[in-house]
């Protein structure tokens, strides 16, 4: 049960990535956190102090703070605090066909399981236990934030986001937009789905007031969703443009995931230059768009991506489950796009951003093997392989920037909300080996930044849920591993 005290003071090893390239290790470090804001108040190296009340009265100014008002965590040598994980794509109604149709192209496996068995979410009392497991198992893997998408309808999309706020994750929440080449069990008309997806808009907003009051930064926020062009019309896409501008609401689709896809969704719009022109065209990109996947990018694509200010989720479990290809995350960086994780579950066979950013090292290293291989020219960061601390950024403070939350979430700065997890590299059968275990490790000083280096490229590279011990999220206990 959680403490109901007015604050909480971490002392341990504290780990973020204020920027790409900055792998910040405080191995002695302090940090607290005002539990009725649920932000950041303040962060120290160790003095030699171990008050914790003597902190919080530094860092607030306050004298009158007693004792019995702050909590005390200390963590254990195999412990560090980290940045929430953020989930930039992922689809909660696919949990219920995680890991089946791998052997099929993106365009099969739609019609062969997702209109399917999304379909089944016309039920909202099974919607709710399923979207119950599927929640509980991203928290879990120390997702903090995430961006769901749910199906066409509009009563379980609002069971998701009523079970998300249940749980206590952060999340965009996105009711499913389609009404044109899509199966007749599963499509809408253009006016149902622009009507479902305001009534959405304003149960969501509402149902949020209720719950925090009027005017507090919400929780559970919409966000605008047509599944992606070939099953939209232009009447719909415009309509979204159209909700997502008068709502100042963040809006995620797919984009250039297919080679099959690509031409399908140019073929709809024959007159369109390009994939991404046809967003363009109808308002829905712009800074708050999430595009996912991004892997079959012409320059016009990325020149629109970047001009917009969209972000992209890069999804690799998915595009090699898929056979989809590799996105070339260095040439996003490269424009200034903003570029997160997801998990893209169920194309995805895996809920965690763990996998997910060493599946982004893996692609990373793949795709500079075959540039190299055809003879291609490498020269400066795009000849070198993302490092585990870049893969790092990607899933904390690179997807809040995805999410256009990154001045609140992403990293363990003072003013920050807290939503972070509490990673145990030495729990029992933990996949990640003891450092007694790993002369490399023992090569350095018990505790030094440089061995805490290493131990977390191995967390990158090796760890999975049973690491995660404890995840907040508004600076509220919300997971802890049993």
């Amino acid at each position: 049960m959680e403490s109901t005290q007015n604050y909480v003071v971490f002392f341990g090893c504290l780990v973020d990535t204020p920027a790409l390239d900055q792998l910040r290790i405080e191995p002695r470090g302090v940090l607290g956190v005002d539990r009725r804001t649920g932000r950041i108040i303040g962060r120290d190296a160790h003095s030699g102090v171990d008050s914790a009340v003597e902190y919080v009265r530094a860092w607030t100014g306050d004298a009158s703070v007693a004792s019995e008002d702050v909590e005390k965590v200390r963590l254990s040598g195999g412990q560090f605090l980290l940045p929430g994980l953020i989930d930039t794509h992922t689809h909660a109604p696919q949990s219920t066909f995680m890991g089946l149709g791998h052997d099929l192209p993106l365009m099969d496996w739609l019609e062969t399981y997702t209109f399917k068995y999304e379909s089944r979410f016309s039920d909202a009392q099974w919607a709710r236990s399923m979207y119950r497991a599927a929640v509980s198992r991203v928290v879990r893997n120390g997702v903090t934030f995430a961006a769901y998408y749910g199906t066409i309808h509009l009563d379980a999309t609002c069971v998701l986001a009523d079970v998300i706020r249940d749980i206590g994750q952060r999340a965009y929440v996105g009711k499913v937009c389609m009404d044109a080449n899509s199966p007749d069990y599963y499509v809408q008309t253009t006016a149902s789905t622009l009507d479902d997806t305001r009534e959405f808009v304003a149960r969501i907003q509402a149902d949020d007031d209720d719950r925090r009051g009027a005017g507090a930064l919400p929780l559970v926020k919409p966000i605008i969703t047509p599944r992606f062009v070939p099953t939209c019309s232009a009447a719909c896409l415009q309509g979204l443009g159209d909700l997502a501008r008068t709502h100042d609401l963040p809006v995620q689709s797919h984009l250039c995931e297919n080679p099959a896809e690509v031409e399908f969704a140019k073929s709809c719009f024959p007159g369109s230059s390009s994939y991404a022109a046809i967003y363009n065209k109808h308002g829905l990109l712009k800074p708050g768009s999430i595009m996912a996947h991004c892997v079959h990018m012409s320059d016009e694509d990325v020149d629109l991506v970047s001009t917009t200010g969209s972000g992209v989720s890069h999804c690799p479990n998915s595009n090699f489950a898929l056979t989809s290809g590799i996105a070339d995350v260095r040439r996003f960086i490269a424009r200034g796009i903003p570029v997160g994780l997801g998990t893209d579950v169920g194309g995805g066979y895996s809920p965690s951003i763990i996998d997910a950013m060493r599946m982004a090292a893996a692609a990373n290293r793949a795709l500079l093997a075959m540039k190299r291989d055809r003879g291609d020219a490498l020269e400066g960061r795009d000849a070198v392989p993302l490092e585990f601390s870049e893969v790092l950024f990607l899933a904390t403070l690179g997807g809040a920037r995805v999410m256009r939350m990154h001045d609140l979430l992403g990293s363990l700065d003072p003013g920050k909300l807290f939503d972070a997890v509490v990673v145990d590299l030495d729990v029992h059968h933990s996949p990640v080996p003891a450092a007694s275990a790993t002369p490399a490790v023992g090569e350095h000083a018990e505790g030094s930044a440089d061995a805490w280096r290493l131990r977390i490229e191995q967390f990158v590279f090796l760890a999975d849920d049973r690491n995660i011990s404890r995840v907040y999220v508004d600076g509220k206990l919300i997971h802890t591993l049993v």
